[in-house]
């Protein structure tokens, strides 16, 4: 097999592992106002769990990274899924708010175990396109959530909470389908030992001269993520305030998705790399009028909005997530948790601070407005960001600061030829 072709088999793999693990993820969120009947839950601790499913699938992901860039880790890109499929399908099968709380735990440390691993993969496969790789990679993800609110509200609606158990069936299918891809793939590469002169690299001296890039990197990750962690959520309460189904709702959060599967779609087949500081800064700030609209329109108006601005933060998403692999590439683990884990766990976090907010007051017309603020401020401090170079010659295994993973270890491989 050609090394390119395997690459490319590595890389689809990973995408559709996205997919299906942020599927699973994105079923929860139509649920949330549901959820607080169902477990009889006052406000606050519905907000307390939200608040911890957003720290466990997103703060925890750095420390999966931690863990994969010293050993040997890639069986998380298989127990991460099975373990999100099964306990999340199982959230209506149970009345017990502690029960709940568990689920969530479990569910989200799966989800946070597959994304550093599954984002190193995808951004090894095409060092030399890595921005693009990473697009593909996150093209998967915000596909499965597109899907993920829409099936889980019908599902709902005709079969109430307890329906959600099939999901586990279809997720243990799609897991099996693709295990075959997975394993073909993964025979052609070989596991040698790091060699044992090369201790692990200290998280002081990996961020040394690094610290200043990194955080704002984080920073205008995290405002980013504010809106588009947030917009999902908070469509789900104003559109229960307004007396619309499960399904209605997931609808709504599935064009809002679509528009950042879309963006990531966009950028994968039509960045080029000398357009990339325009769009960080250009996309949130187009972004911002947008969100300052929605939650004043209704019916196809509200999913065209929603689908715009999730297109708008879709296509700049995959750049900082390659800026921070870029700027960290002997430990691309811990650069994807961070871009894509902690960044989401600080968004999310005053996420929950502006819906117990609103919850309190009764509307949620005025996230929408602090939304737009976050992305504004995010538009803004683009200016500082550093230039970065992505490799050149470099091979997708010495490029992925792995050395134990050669792929056909006896020919040099070649990055995943995307024009």
């Amino acid at each position: 097999m050609k090394p390119a072709s395997t690459l490319w088999m590595l890389l689809i793999f990973a995408a559709a592992m996205h997919c299906l693990v942020d599927l699973v993820a994105g079923s929860l969120s139509p649920l949330w106002p549901m959820m607080e009947g169902h477990f009889h839950l006052q406000p606050w601790q519905g907000v307390a769990l939200f608040f911890l499913w957003q720290m466990t699938t997103s703060i925890s992901q750095f420390f999966f990274g931690m863990w994969g860039d010293r050993f040997h880790s890639r069986w998380l890109l298989w127990v991460g899924p099975l373990a999100a499929t099964v306990c999340l399908g199982s959230i209506g099968l149970t009345h017990s708010p502690i029960m709940l709380a568990q689920i969530l735990v479990i569910s989200g440390l799966g989800i946070a175990a597959f994304h550093p691993e599954g984002a190193a993969l995808a951004g090894s496969c095409a060092p030399e396109n890595r921005s693009r790789a990473m697009s593909i990679f996150s093209m998967g993800g915000f596909i499965g959530q597109s899907i993920g609110p829409y099936l889980s509200g019908k599902t709902v609606e005709w079969l109430g909470m307890p329906g959600l158990a099939w999901g586990i069936l279809g997720g243990l299918f799609a897991i099996l389908f693709l295990a075959p891809l997975g394993f073909r793939a993964m025979s052609a590469t070989a596991i040698v030992p790091k060699k044992a002169a090369a201790p692990p690299v200290r998280l002081r001296q990996l961020f040394r001269g690094r610290e200043w890039p990194v955080a704002l990197v984080l920073v205008v990750g995290s405002l980013r993520i504010i809106a588009a962690a947030g917009v999902p959520i908070l469509l789900s309460f104003l559109l229960k305030a307004r007396s619309l189904t499960e399904a209605d709702i997931g609808f709504m959060q599935s064009a809002f998705m679509f528009g950042i599967g879309l963006g990531g779609l966009t950028c994968a087949t039509l960045m080029r790399r000398h357009h990339e500081r325009a769009v960080l800064w250009l996309c949130p700030l187009l972004v911002t009028p947008v969100l300052l609209v929605i939650p004043w329109t209704v019916g196809w108006v509200l999913a065209c909005l929603a689908a715009v601005s999730g297109l708008l933060l879709g296509i700049s998403l995959p750049v900082l997530v390659s800026r921070g692999q870029e700027l960290m590439p002997d430990s691309p683990r811990i650069a994807s948790s961070i871009t894509m884990g902690v960044s989401w766990g600080l968004g999310g976090g005053v996420v929950s601070i502006i819906l117990y907010i609103c919850k309190n007051g009764g509307r949620f017309e005025p996230a929408f407005a602090a939304f737009a603020v976050a992305t504004l401020a995010s538009s803004v401090l683009c200016r500082w960001l550093p230039e970065t170079k992505g490799p050149t010659g470099v091979s997708a295994a010495e490029d992925s600061g792995d050395s134990r993973v050669v792929i056909d270890a006896e020919t040099p491989p070649d990055p995943v030829p995307i024009p």
